[in-house]
């Protein structure tokens, strides 16, 4: 029996093998990709240059709060008789109570709908928006005024039929980035 050349077995062994020797290089390759883009520095990357925590002005002088916020369990509605989220904060105060802006900020938009009655959407820094709902119709503000932390832009009302057994009251709401997020993250209510 004819011994085999060293060029022959080699060829046997890939013949046999070479898949496997293929995905072993490749895996090799892949995984130094990996960990050079992985520990490579970032560039142009923006740091918040305001690390300062934002607070807000009270949206009124005088009020209980009459619903939390709650968006992890399903609260009642007694008005609609319907289990649902309350991604506000509801708080009850006289009507005509002045409703003060939280912020400087621009009004986004007010507008009235059956369900949240008249609302004035305040746009501020930090990709944070101010929802103030129920108002009474006549507000102080229109689409495109700036606003001053507490300057008055409307009234409490109960034009919000969606929590009429609420009373008058101001149902508040505040979105980072157009998510909704507890107000209370940004308001002092301690003691309230």
């Amino acid at each position: 029996m004819k011994e085999k050349s060293g060029k022959e077995v080699f060829l046997t062994f890939l013949r046999k093998y070479g898949y496997i020797v293929g995905l072993g290089v490749m895996l090799v390759v892949i995984s130094t990709i990996i960990v050079v883009f992985a520990n490579k520095p970032k560039e142009n990357v923006t740091k918040p240059t305001n690390t300062t925590p934002v607070s807000f002005y009270s949206p009124l002088l005088s009020y209980t709060i009459a619903k939390d916020y709650n968006d992890k369990n399903l609260v009642y509605n007694t008005t609609l008789k319907q289990w649902e989220a309350h991604k506000g904060i509801c708080f009850s105060a006289s009507e005509n109570s002045e409703v003060f802006a939280c912020l400087d900020g621009t009004v986004a938009d007010v507008y009235t709908n059956h369900l949240n009655g008249t609302v004035v959407v305040l746009s501020h820094d930090n990709n944070l928006k101010t929802y103030y709902s129920s108002l009474d119709e006549n507000v102080s503000v229109k689409k495109g005024d700036k606003v001053k932390r507490g300057s008055v832009i409307g009234k409490v009302s109960s034009s919000a039929s969606n929590e009429l057994n609420l009373g008058s009251h101001l149902h508040f709401e505040v979105t980072e980035n157009n998510v909704k997020v507890d107000p209370a993250t940004y308001l002092n209510l301690e003691g309230k």
